[in-house]
C-alpha cells in the first residue's frame, strides 16, 4: 500500500536492518495515508480522516499535509511515533496488494532503503531465526491493520453505495505563488448527521461506525492547521530563496 520498491519477506531479506520508520523518506513524507477504525481514535485530534477515493471503494485515510514535499506538516507531528499511522509504524514492512497465496509469507519488505538512518538500526532476524524486538514491534503494526481493514472498507462501501460522501476537495493560496490543490478526497454529507440517511450504516456496524463518524466529522477542522503549517512552510523557503 505504502512502497517504493517491496519485495517478498523471504530468504536474505530476512537477514536486512531495519530502522526508526522517520529514517526512510516515505514516512517522512506521505501526506495521505491509509488507516483503520482501530487507530481512529489516536489519530483524529492530530488529523483530518477523509475517504479517499480508491480501486475497492472510498478508503479511509488521515491527511497528515497539503504537501507532498515532506514540508507542512503541522508541528509535533512529522516526528512523533504516536502520531504516526500503523501502515508508517510497520514500515518497511509492506502488505501485498492482493491477498497472498495459502502459504506465502503475506509480507512484503520494502527495499528503496533508509536514506537518514539516525543509529545503527537492527535485523529483521536474531542469530538464531527469530523475529527481533524492533520486526516484532513493525508487524504487530501491521497485522492490527490488516485484521481491521475489511471492517474499515466496509464502513467506506457502504457511505459510498449510500450516496452519504460528497467531495472535499482543498484549494488554498499559500503564498509567493504557491497553491495547493488536493482532489480526490470525500467526507460524509454535513447534513446527513441531522437526518436518519445514517441509520443503516450505525444499524449494521453499531458503535464502532457511531464513533468513526463523531471522530470523522471533528477532525475536520483540523484542515486548518494543516493550511498554517503549509503556509508557515512556503513563507520560510520563500524567505530562504
Amino acid at each position: 500500500m505504502i512502497s517504493e520498491r517491496a519485495e517478498p519477506l523471504t530468504g536474505q531479506r530476512m537477514a536486512a536492518r531495519i530502522y526508526s520508520p522517520f529514517s526512510y523518506p516515505l514516512p517522512r513524507r506521505a501526506a495521505l495515508v491509509p488507516i483503520v477504525l482501530a487507530e481512529a481514535d489516536r489519530l483524529a485530534p492530530v488529523f483530518p480522516l477523509v475517504w479517499q477515493s480508491g480501486e475497492e471503494g472510498p478508503r479511509l485515510s488521515c491527511l497528515r499535509s497539503l504537501q507532498e514535499d515532506g514540508s507542512g506538516f503541522a508541528a509535533g507531528t512529522q516526528d512523533r511515533l504516536a502520531v504516526l499511522p500503523l501502515l508508517l509504524q510497520a514500515y518497511p514492512f509492506v502488505l501485498p496488494a492482493a491477498p497472498a497465496v495459502e502459504g506465502d509469507n503475506p509480507r512484503l519488505l520494502d527495499v528503496a532503503g533508509a536514506d537518514l538512518p539516525s543509529d545503527a538500526g537492527a535485523p529483521i532476524t536474531a542469530s538464531d531465526g527469530r523475529l527481533t524486538n524492533a520486526a516484532e514491534l513493525r508487524l504487530r503494526a501491521l497485522s492490527i491493520f490488516e485484521r481491521d481493514l475489511g471492517r474499515t472498507s466496509a464502513i467506506g462501501r457502504m457511505l459510498g453505495e449510500l450516496g452519504l460522501l460528497e467531495p472535499w476537495p482543498l484549494r488554498f493560496d499559500l503564498g509567493h505563488g504557491r497553491r495547493c490543490d488536493v482532489e480526490g478526497l470525500a467526507v460524509v454529507r454535513a447534513g446527513a448527521f441531522d437526518t436518519p440517511r445514517l441509520q443503516p450504516v450505525l444499524a449494521r456496524f453499531g458503535m464502532a461506525a457511531a464513533r468513526l463518524l463523531s471522530l470523522h466529522r471533528l477532525s475536520l477542522f483540523r484542515a486548518a492547521m494543516l493550511l498554517a503549517a503549509a503556509r508557515e512552510a512556503v513563507a520560510r523557503g520563500g524567505a530562504r530563496a
